[in-house]
């Protein structure tokens, strides 16, 4: 399944690598996700007997479009459901190796291939991450050695980024959907701590890989549009509300705080997307969902308090 919002040529791109796959059991479907573009236009063109087509009237977010896409497979019984980002393109392989992993063991609830880059394919973006609930805490690496020893050592604690993400549809049944709530953004990595939660383990192929457009390249965060960062700050918060007590809370909520006033000051961080941070705190905090939009502001007396934080902290 490839969701698509005002992106046609990438999500082109991505459903002609799938269908270059050696991989035949599987059908793609297309989610427009009410894009402003011409991209209905373009991809009815590409519909066809394996190629299906949906068009939704308004943007329901990533998470919203992805679970219409879920809930087809769910009425049609299928086995599994391969969530591919549009900015991302796909070896000939890894669908048949991402459905191997999965069959071996029943109770793995979502496999991953290793993201690497779209522009320098031999540069490794995600190798999976490690759920620490001791801390607790949540961190992701693109070091592969890294990663296989999480993998050896802590395979029942696993999580995985939503790229190119295998996801067993019986497991969705039990744990339900991605969280409408999030709408984008941190909500594979809720979906993963549920998987575990369940009793599914995640798990990182390692004989498979998904090339993915990157969000940063050489520290370039101007690229990055507000939406992003409202959404990485509100989410990440949200995430900790959800799956931790009170107390346990404080401590990841804290770090998430100090990463985020480290973006406040960083000179490529534009002012737009500094309002959007602060924006971001100030809803994670109230515990308000739904899309962003521009407007959306935090107090300005607290906005100017935590921006003066930001530039005095030691780090």
């Amino acid at each position: 399944m490839v969701l698509n919002w005002n992106s046609y040529e990438e999500t082109i791109t991505a459903v002609k690598s799938i269908a270059a796959m050696d991989y035949p059991n599987c059908r793609t479907v297309i989610i427009d996700n009410g894009s402003t573009d011409n991209s209905v236009e373009q991809l009815e063109k590409i519909a066809s007997d394996r190629v299906e087509f949906i068009r939704l009237p308004t943007n329901l977010g990533f998470t919203g479009g992805c679970n219409v896409g879920l809930d087809l497979a769910l009425r049609k019984g299928d086995d599994y459901v391969w969530l591919l980002n549009s900015d991302a393109v796909t070896d000939v392989n890894t669908l048949s190796s991402l459905v191997r992993v999965a069959e071996a063991d029943k109770t793995i609830g979502l496999v991953s291939p290793m993201i690497a880059s779209l522009d320098e394919p031999s540069k490794l973006l995600n190798v999976g991450g490690l759920y620490e609930p001791e801390l607790p805490s949540y961190r992701s690496t693109k070091d592969l050695k890294k990663a296989r020893e999480w993998a050896a050592t802590c395979p029942e604690r696993i999580m995985l980024v939503g790229t190119a993400l295998l996801i067993r549809v019986e497991m969705v049944r039990q744990v339900g959907p991605l969280d409408l709530e999030m709408f984008a953004y941190w909500e594979d990595t809720d979906l993963s701590l549920r998987s575990i939660k369940a009793g599914f383990r995640n798990v990182v192929d390692f004989g498979s890989i998904v090339y993915h457009k990157e969000k940063t390249i050489d520290g370039k965060y101007h690229d990055l549009k507000p939406h992003y960062w409202y959404y990485m700050a509100r989410n990440e918060i949200r995430f900790w509300k959800k799956h931790a007590d009170f107390k346990s809370r404080l401590k990841p909520l804290w770090w998430q705080y100090g990463g985020q006033l480290e973006y406040l000051k960083h000179p490529k961080v534009s002012d737009k997307s500094r309002q959007a941070i602060l924006a971001g705190l100030w809803h994670g905090w109230l515990s308000r969902t739904g899309s962003y939009n521009g407007n959306i502001r935090m107090p300005r007396v607290l906005g100017r308090l935590i921006e003066f934080h930001s530039r005095v902290r030691k780090t």
